[in-house]
């Protein structure tokens, strides 16, 4: 059973639900020794109703897990970060938070791009063509090179709607696992795909991820790998539909991180 997880978000995101305390609590109750939230990044110049909280909410969200990490300092370690896209006109942000001390760490989670004229677009979930993931292996290369993440989120998340595993697939799960490898970034094993179950997709009855195929290519690459709750209710970081994606973890033999230094 894990003790940590890092991959947790709040209702800000205005889709998840929950007060930041009772995450504390249900984590408590599950016996975890470290929290991680990670909701998504709020960006100055975007709004995105229903996906990212407003800039407005930094200084709270800030605030409030701060003092929770104080209250419950002496039973559980909290930690503050973000989910973040790989858009380097946010770079810069994204450094500053780190290097200021607002936050702690980063997660990789590319779920879309931002264009040259600084529109947000293109959510990589619904990629369907070959050419829609090699865009989506490029940014998320881009971001680990960077060195402010600290994981990658869902990195075959390119499967959400990808049809058929082929051989742009493998090649860009391999680019993938080899950039991780290189630049010392841990893959996570996301659970919330399993949490929603399975679909038709294409040919296949099969969640959205985790993909075998591309965790049998990180366990090839030798890469580190880290279960993610991507809690969005506090009843998700114990609930027992997780025990599906832990026992994918076990059937791909892979040897999991348990542990993040700050």
């Amino acid at each position: 059973m894990i003790k940590q997880n890092y991959h947790t978000h709040t209702s800000r995101c205005g889709h998840a639900i929950g007060s930041d305390e009772e995450y504390v609590q249900e984590a408590l109750a599950f016996g975890l020794t470290e929290l991680g939230f990670s909701d998504h990044i709020f960006l100055p110049n975007h709004s995105q109703i229903g996906i990212r909280g407003d800039y407005e909410l930094l200084d709270d969200y800030i605030s409030s897990i701060e003092s929770l990490k104080e209250k419950y300092k002496d039973r559980i370690s909290i930690h503050l970060g973000f989910e973040a896209e790989a858009m380097p006109f946010y770079f810069p942000y994204y450094r500053r938070l780190l290097e200021e001390g607002h936050i702690e760490y980063l997660i990789l989670g590319n779920h879309c791009e931002i264009d040259k004229k600084n529109n947000l677009h293109f959510y990589f979930s619904q990629a369907t063509k070959a050419k829609d993931i090699v865009r989506y292996t490029n940014s998320l290369v881009k971001g680990i090179k960077t060195g402010l993440f600290k994981i990658v989120a869902h990195p075959d998340y390119f499967m959400g709607s990808y049809k058929k595993w082929n051989k742009t697939c493998q090649i860009c799960a391999k680019k993938i696992c080899a950039a991780a490898k290189k630049y010392d970034v841990v893959l996570e094993f996301n659970f919330g795909s399993v949490r929603r179950g399975k679909r038709l997709i294409g040919e296949e009855y099969r969640f959205a991820y985790p993909y075998d195929k591309f965790w049998e290519i990180a366990k090839k690459y030798k890469c580190k790998v880290m279960i993610g709750i991507d809690a969005h209710s506090p009843s998700d970081i114990s609930t027992l539909n997780n025990d599906g994606g832990y026992e994918m973890c076990k059937e791909l033999g892979l040897e999991l991180t348990q542990k993040i230094t700050f």
